[in-house]
């Protein structure tokens, strides 16, 4: 699941010299200031300087120098040892700058399709280019994309055994930035913690929670039965969700007429936030009443089929007690009473 991380180590080693750590590695560069300088290991950046020493890139390809599999934590514990011992510097002790939480998926159709059905949610600035979704904040950036596609674009397809990689593979990743890690741990995150198992389990039910708060469009909005009307209002939420399905509506209320309007007054924060819940309803109307696309319920299974199969059956998951603590934990913490 860890994929991309970015590492700063602050807390330098009495002795410490930059010169040595990028007598390590393959140098690319020096600064001209005579601070620092980057090179790479296992084709990933560092940078070493009289403050610092960083680390960037994917973990599973320093492994295996493509990202088409997931690392066990274990793997990941092994492989920030060797970077440590490579480095000559505690890097298991860097403060974790940002984290990329992703899993790829086999599906039964080509990976447009899904993302086609798949628009942000109100916190999110979203945009779905060619057959990619994004959808970001200052907290997180939420991907779908083709990963056979990007792979040989990037020319990261495995080695051997090319001709037995899935067709159709459906990558879902979430960037969790640094305000986004301050606001998930509450405190600087370090490298050792990522196999720690309940700082995993968080970034699993973030990871899936922002999956579960994207709006999913049906196959066919106009494709309904008069008997969904139970009253008018429910004409004006069907009316929404259709609306919605072309246009992420909260954010283009929020971010282009309400940020951009022209004689502003005290009352349009109220009328705004009136509009937003009317918006929010009607997409909760729409869960329940409007058709749901098999394309959705399909990715929606893998998903939570996987997300379940981490938390109760891998290794790197949890006993039932452990969940039980873990939950109500971390339910506490992420939604304290007011």
């Amino acid at each position: 699941m860890y994929d991309k991380v970015k590492l700063v180590l602050y807390d330098l080693p009495t002795g410490y010299e930059w010169q040595s750590v990028l007598n390590r590695i393959k140098v690319q560069s020096y600064f001209a200031d005579g601070t620092g300088g980057s090179g790479l290991w296992c084709g990933r950046k560092v940078i070493a300087t009289e403050m610092s020493v960083s680390f960037e890139g994917s973990l599973p390809k320093c492994l295996y120098g493509h990202n088409l599999k997931s690392l066990r934590l274990k793997e990941v514990k092994s492989l920030i040892t060797v970077l440590s011992r490579d480095l000559g510097v505690p890097m298991y002790n860097a403060v974790v700058e940002y984290v990329e939480f992703a899993h790829n998926f086999i599906m039964n159709n080509a990976p447009a399709q899904y993302t086609a059905k798949l628009r942000g949610c109100k916190e999110l600035v979203t945009n779905n280019w060619y057959d990619t979704l994004y959808a970001e904040n200052s907290y997180i950036r939420l991907k779908f994309y083709d990963k056979i596609k990007e792979a040989k674009k990037k020319r990261e397809l495995p080695k051997y055994n090319r001709d037995k990689l899935p067709e159709n593979l459906l990558r879902y990743e979430v960037t969790f930035k640094k305000d986004g890690l301050k606001d998930l741990f509450k405190q600087p995150l370090t490298t050792k913690s990522l196999w720690n198992k309940e700082v995993f389990m968080k970034f699993v039910v973030e990871w899936f929670g922002h999956y579960d708060d994207l709006t999913k469009l049906t196959d066919d909005y106009l494709n309904v039965n008069f008997s969904i009307f139970e009253s008018a209002k429910d004409f004006d939420r069907w009316c929404i969700c259709t609306t919605n399905a072309g246009q992420n509506l909260s954010y283009y209320i929020k971010d282009i007429l309400f940020k951009h309007r022209a004689n502003r007054q005290d009352s349009d924060r109220k009328l705004h936030a009136q509009i937003q819940k009317r918006i929010s309803d009607a997409l909760e109307w729409g869960k329940t009443h409007l058709p749901a696309s098999a394309l959705v319920t399909e990715l929606t299974g893998k998903i939570e089929t996987y997300v379940n199969w981490l938390i109760e059956q891998s290794e790197d998951g949890m006993g039932i007690m452990e969940q039980e603590l873990f939950f109500k934990k971390f339910m506490e913490e992420r939604y304290p009473n007011p």
